[in-house]
């Protein structure tokens, strides 16, 4: 039987890998909107590495110095759930936004968000 700590791991890892197999981008943030995770399609959509996004407000992907004016991340800590378009800034693509987030014992840990071609 797998131990807890090497079964998280475990499940961590299967969910990267799945994850990263999407071509829809996924970001995953914490509350403040620091950027936690993203996958493959993401970092090679913005041109970023994994290493170098993590940590960052996740506002500066879309070439902004602070928070979007109808930014998706704050409207889903506050509304739950949020649907929106933003524009890829590199190519001018338009991509429907919708994030989501995740609660624990009643406080929101992280949101994700799914951008995927409009």
């Amino acid at each position: 039987m797998m131990d807890i700590q090497k079964e998280e791991n475990y499940t961590e890892s299967l969910l990267n890998l799945i994850l990263d197999e999407i071509d829809d981008i996924i970001i995953i943030h914490d509350s403040e909107h620091t950027v936690v995770w993203m996958n493959r399609a993401g970092t090679e959509k913005f041109g970023v590495s994994l290493e170098s996004v993590i940590g960052r407000g996740c506002f500066t992907l879309f070439g902004k110095t602070m928070c979007c004016d109808d930014c998706p991340v704050t409207a889903a800590v506050r509304d739950d759930r949020c649907k929106s378009f933003r524009t890829m800034p590199s190519t001018g693509e338009r991509y429907k936004c919708t994030t989501m987030p995740l609660s624990q014992g009643g406080e929101i840990k992280l949101v994700v968000q799914h951008l995927r071609k409009a």
